[in-house]
């Protein structure tokens, strides 16, 4: 089964946070989220705003596409 493109994202974000040793609570703080809506969102279980891709890619030190791939 193919993942959807917010399995993707989840996992990308979630990968590029654990590799940074950004906690969950640190990174939701970071980009001025709950903890609980950074959960949904590398969970797969949200669609985010784009301003807050935007704001996950820049403290990621990403571009937003490249959360995507």
């Amino acid at each position: 089964m193919e993942k959807s493109i917010q399995q993707i994202l989840g996992d990308n974000i979630f990968a590029i946070r654990t590799d940074a040793d950004l906690s969950k609570v640190e990174f939701a703080l970071q980009l001025g989220i709950s903890r609980v809506e950074l959960d949904l969102i590398e969970n797969g279980k949200s669609n985010p705003k784009l301003k807050t891709l935007e704001k996950l890619a820049r403290n990621l030190g990403k571009e937003p596409w490249e959360l995507l791939r």
